[in-house]
């Protein structure tokens, strides 16, 4: 017997069919699930592979006073955390504990990672990894739309476009069931251009590659936008009724003649003239970015650029045409949407906002005025660690930034500066090999619960293996560990659903509103 559930890896959350053939989980491609369509890639087929491994942690791991991580209970290892967030916060008060989380978590993790840092810690410090990924363009999109959405569409649209302008993504190696899609484009005659500085497997498919230096992604923007305003191509009806500076916008496009963007981008001049004039022509034209344009210096200024471009271009909010990003991490959406971000509370409402305090007080049954203010993002959060005023203790679930983080060995020695360092994984993970404290956790097919996905699309990952001897879900850690703190009855969920029943009251009214989603109809 098999079960229907969805690939732990990126944002496309791959419909898969994962069994056991003489008690070794084997994983195939659903072919039932509408976006993947029983398509692959390499990570996807051999996800079980960590499930049974031989390195999988699972038993807790305590670091003694010789400096070494030795096999503990899960009481005492629990009890060692507790005792030093007390001690910890009796000093240098609520503000010294922070948590870390990451855009790989379900949304119940995310959820309740955000509850346990205001309620059971009342700390301001939470913030995850999504800030490395693509937060430049859900702070760009913002600005320019209003609404943080990765793909507004379904990828299905994307076998639709006549013209797309894909910019700082190769899907071909790192998301390659999404290229079937890209495939069928061009098959019905479309048109791929390919904006990025490598000539990746993505860009040799492309009808055109614009092979700019990088960094200088909103040159190439410009540039083309210029060529379209000089050749009447930009649709003033649209501009004038549904954007505004448009004006301000023009002046600063006189200054990206084609001349001056090739001098600026390595772009000839004809292949800038090529590409505004296969978007000037297109009927549903489509931009999408990725991580290439974002994690830059400038990568909201990159992504303001296209958005630009789409938007002149007319056709947002029409079939099969727009602007989009392309979503890298498992939950790169919902684990933004949900409150583990410093400046956030859960539905996509900003911390600050005494209509949102209001009423996440209420669904969690505390005074508005316990809730904290706004905390330290990422980075600061990171390179403040073990400092006079920053976090002295911290919780770390689903994220191993002494890899992934910027300034990787600078982060490393602020975590070594830290009084208390708790780690939840599977592995030993380099972050983990340095922590006080290492919790076993569950995996991705031994737990449920939902992750929304580069479409938007919320999906249910369910239950197909069973948690090992010694290892418990990260629900599970969150709440024992808040009830040795005294806050267990803010956390006593025996099941994802009611963690996520939970959200939909929390997310309800909010931008990212889920309330009217349930696991029965996903």
């Amino acid at each position: 017997m098999d079960t229907a559930t969805h690939c732990p890896y990126c944002a496309f959350q791959c419909g898969i069919r994962l069994s056991a053939v003489d008690d070794v989980p084997t994983v195939a491609g659903d072919a039932d699930f509408p976006v993947n369509k029983g398509a692959l890639c390499i990570k996807g087929f051999t996800a079980a592979d960590t499930l049974a491994h031989r390195d999988r942690l699972r038993t807790p791991l305590i670091r003694t006073a010789r400096g070494i991580l030795e096999p503990a209970s899960w009481d005492a290892a629990l009890n060692r955390i507790a005792d030093g967030i007390r001690t910890v916060q009796a000093t240098h008060g609520p503000d010294a504990v922070g948590v870390f989380g990451g855009g790989s978590l379900t949304n119940e993790k995310t959820y309740l990672l955000g509850k346990f840092a205001r309620v059971g810690l009342r700390t301001r410090n939470i913030d995850y990894n999504g800030r490395f990924c693509m937060s430049s363009a859900a702070g760009a999109a913002i600005k320019a739309l209003g609404v943080d959405r990765g793909l507004p569409f379904p990828v299905e649209d994307i076998a639709h476009a006549d013209v797309i302008l894909l910019v700082g993504s190769n899907p071909a190696e790192t998301m390659p069931p999404l290229m079937q899609y890209f495939q069928a484009q061009r098959a019905a005659g479309g048109t791929l251009i390919v904006v990025d500085p490598r000539r990746t497997v993505t860009a040799k498919s492309a009808s055109l590659h614009l092979r700019l230096t990088p960094g200088s992604d909103a040159a190439v923007a410009n540039g083309i936008l210029h060529l379209l305003v000089k050749r009447g191509a930009v649709d003033l009806d649209f501009v004038r009724e549904r954007t505004e500076g448009f004006d301000q916008l023009r002046g600063v496009l006189a200054t990206y003649w084609p001349e001056r963007v090739e001098k600026i981008t390595g772009v000839s001049e004809g292949q800038l003239v090529s590409a505004a004039t296969l978007l000037a022509n297109a009927r549903r034209p489509m931009v999408l970015t990725a991580r290439g344009a974002e994690q830059q210096a400038q990568g909201v200024t990159n992504v303001l650029a296209f958005i630009n471009l789409a938007l002149a271009l007319g056709k947002r909010g029409q079939p099969f045409t727009g602007f989009g990003t392309i979503t890298g991490q498992g939950n790169g959406q919902g684990g933004r949407e949900h409150g583990q971000k410093a400046d956030q509370l859960p539905g996509y409402r900003k911390i600050d906002d005494p209509a949102a305090r209001a009423h996440m007080a209420a669904v969690w049954g505390i005074p508005e005025h316990e809730i904290p203010g706004p905390g330290r993002s990422a980075y600061e959060l990171l390179d403040d660690l073990g400092r006079e005023g920053g976090v002295r203790a911290l919780l770390l679930i689903g994220s191993n930034p002494v890899v992934s983080a910027p300034r990787a060995l600078h982060v490393e020695q602020r975590l070594r500066s830290l009084d208390l360092l708790v780690v939840a994984d599977f592995f030993l993970s380099e972050t983990a090999s340095l922590a006080d404290v290492v919790l076993p956790s569950a995996q991705w097919a031994e737990e449920e619960g939902t992750m929304t996905n580069v479409e938007g699309r919320v999906i249910l990952r369910r239950r197909a293996a069973t948690i090992p001897e010694g290892v418990r879900c990260d629900l599970d850690i969150i709440r024992g560990i808040a009830e040795r703190l005294g806050r267990g009855g803010h956390f006593a969920f025996e099941s994802a659903a009611e963690v996520f029943d939970e959200l939909r009251r929390a997310s309800a009214g909010g931008v990212a509103d889920y309330s009217g989603i349930t696991y029965a109809k996903i």
